[in-house]
């Protein structure tokens, strides 16, 4: 094998590895107001105490399905279970799945 070949060779071998999709690029994270709390620092959001923009950063819900989780938390109380925010209006089983590794209640 000659020096073009194996540089050649090399260089294709990388391909795969840019042409990658960014796992993120969906949706960009909004950054919280507010400091830190436990559940960020595990990196996941708590229900109980997430404000809007950090409800917004969940697959599947926008600014008013934020605003339904909270308007909800402030009528029922505190969320008890993930599967609870199933019980919320707009939130279907699907984005309870896609957002169930994402979110915790304490």
């Amino acid at each position: 094998m000659n020096y073009k070949t194996l540089t050649a060779t090399l260089l294709l071998s990388c391909l795969p590895l840019l042409s990658q999709p960014l796992l993120a690029a969906d949706k960009p994270v909004a950054k919280p107001a507010t400091t830190v709390t436990t559940a960020k620092e595990s990196g996941k959001v708590n229900l109980n105490t997430a404000n809007i923009n950090e409800l917004t950063a969940l697959k599947g819900i926008g600014e008013k399905k934020a605003q339904a989780i909270v308007d909800f938390r402030e009528k029922q109380g505190k969320f008890t279970t993930v599967d609870q925010l199933a019980d919320v209006s707009g939130i279907g089983p699907a984005t309870l799945e896609a957002n169930r590794d994402m979110i915790i209640v304490k």
